[in-house]
């Protein structure tokens, strides 16, 4: 496990990120040394600030079930056409423009969450093939009727020629991140101002197990008491 000595090692984080590190369950022990040296040594960082009209509580179910988000993605057509499917402990995500990986929460608290995965880079606007495992930092508070926060990604090549290709490029690399989010996030605003004002139009659009996931996540009696 993570101790207060390989703590003082991390390059400087929020309070809620320090204190994750610290605190993972026994069962995530195997992959503390390699969580440690993706924050403490990545090959590329990226962070970005952003706002999302919506409640700490919506984020969160947001967050916590990636697997219906990413098929509601697939639902509105939304580009690109990600191909979302569940693995044993997360989710699989195949980018057709060349970019296939595996993503998993690896903590959580009210205000933040973390995500642990390993991704394939092989897309046109980045000129060269990589591998590379990744945490990605989730961080927010409530602000008035909406919420502001903080993503944080750092990312490590898994071999020395990965992280050689990594390091030609990383202004590319961070752009093309960037680019990303910014696109992604504008389109997943969309979806959760549906589920906000228009929950009933979006579970008719769904049938079998899919409308049964959303249900579960947004259940329509909730849903209906927020209204009133």
């Amino acid at each position: 496990m993570l101790n207060n000595a390989h703590c003082g090692k991390i390059r400087p984080l929020t309070i809620a990120a320090l204190i994750w590190l610290c605190t993972l369950p026994v069962s995530l022990q195997a992959d503390d040394a390699r969580i440690e040296e993706i924050i403490d040594s990545p090959t590329v960082s990226y962070q970005k600030a952003f706002v999302v009209d919506t409640t700490p509580k919506m984020w969160n179910r947001v967050l916590d079930h990636l697997y219906l988000i990413g098929r509601l993605w697939e639902i509105y057509r939304f580009q690109p056409a990600y191909q979302v499917t569940r693995t044993g402990s997360g989710i699989h995500v195949v980018d057709p423009s060349g970019i296939i990986g595996d993503v998993r929460q690896v903590g959580r608290s009210e205000f933040s969450r973390f995500f642990k995965g390993r991704a394939e880079f092989n897309h046109w606007a980045v000129p060269s093939f990589f591998t590379a495992d990744y945490v990605i930092i989730f961080e927010y508070a409530a602000e008035r009727n909406r919420l502001r926060g903080e993503v944080k990604i750092f990312m490590l090549g898994n071999n020395w020629l990965s992280r050689i290709a990594m390091k030609l490029f990383p202004g590319t690399l961070i752009r093309h991140i960037d680019n990303r989010f910014i696109h992604n996030l504008e389109d997943l605003k969309k979806i959760i101002r549906d589920i906000d004002d228009e929950p009933d139009k979006v579970r008719d659009g769904l049938t079998g197990p899919l409308r049964d996931d959303f249900n579960r996540v947004f259940p329509p009696t909730e849903i209906k008491q927020a209204e009133e």
